[in-house]
């Protein structure tokens, strides 16, 4: 799953495809590079001023329009606001990846009636607002129980189950020896019956194992890429998408060898 902003504040990109040509020039670069999924997204998730709903599909929803006339991937949208996940699902999207975690119960609904497919992301406090001192008894476990409790919500509320995709939370709530945690324990996540996607690309986490800017983290992300992989997380996203295609390649060719390809 490749990450393409169309923000003028993200972390990592700082604005770079906030333009539609830009956005659609970097959507098709990662569809060659080998991403099967873009995450589109119009609000950064960090905290900060608010995105009124007018404009989070002003900058979404021409950018997914395109994505889906141009290229034969599929498309995720990334917002916590039902009123842009149904337009971006009438705009082509196929996703929706929401770090509200899907507590919102008209966001539970635009899902359920149009049949979309969603990213469950953990979360402890609340999206946008800073939560410096999170506590749990046991990460792993609290996380697990949580990610249950919401999926099975989810079931409730009238989504199909082959259409949840569980998301450990990297950074979300979570101190650095709690991500960590949750990255060597990803095991008790990827036995679970939904698919795990990991979303640790360029995270603070490895940046202060490494003691690293963003801007230096490609080493730290594709090494939790290729742990995930290995442990059976079956979706990565990434802002690097060469670069993660060709470590996750690696991996499972490591993994399954008589299932390689070899390239000239």
């Amino acid at each position: 799953m490749g990450i393409l902003n169309a923000t003028p504040d993200s972390f990592y990109d700082r604005g770079r495809y906030q333009t539609l040509d830009a956005s659609i020039k970097r959507a098709v670069e990662m569809a060659e590079q080998g991403a099967g999924m873009i995450d589109v997204g119009g609000e950064k998730a960090a905290p900060g001023a608010a995105v009124s709903t007018e404009e989070e599909k002003r900058r979404v929803i021409p950018v997914i329009k395109a994505i889906r006339r141009q290229l034969d991937v599929a498309i995720s949208v990334d917002t916590l606001k039902p009123d842009v996940a149904e337009a971006a699902l009438d705009a082509g999207a196929d996703i929706i990846n929401s770090i509200g975690g899907f507590e919102d119960a008209r966001m539970r609904e635009v899902a359920a009636r149009t049949e979309a497919a969603i990213v469950i992301m953990h979360i402890q406090g609340c999206p946008r607002i800073a939560h410096p001192n999170p506590v749990y008894g046991d990460a792993v476990e609290d996380v697990v129980a949580w990610l249950a409790d919401r999926a099975a919500l989810c079931l409730q509320s009238g989504i199909q189950r082959d259409r949840i995709v569980l998301d450990p939370g990297p950074g979300f709530g979570k101190r650095t020896e709690h991500d960590l945690a949750v990255i060597r324990g990803i095991e008790r996540f990827t036995a679970m019956p939904f698919p795990i996607l990991l979303a640790a690309s360029r995270k603070k986490f490895i940046g202060d194992i490494l003691g690293s800017s963003v801007e230096n983290r490609l080493e730290g992300s594709l090494s939790v890429a290729a742990w995930g992989v290995l442990k059976g997380v079956l979706m990565v996203r990434a802002h690097d998408v060469r670069e993660t295609v060709r470590a996750v390649r690696m991996t499972e060719a490591v993994m399954h060898p008589d299932e390689i390809e070899e390239k000239e």
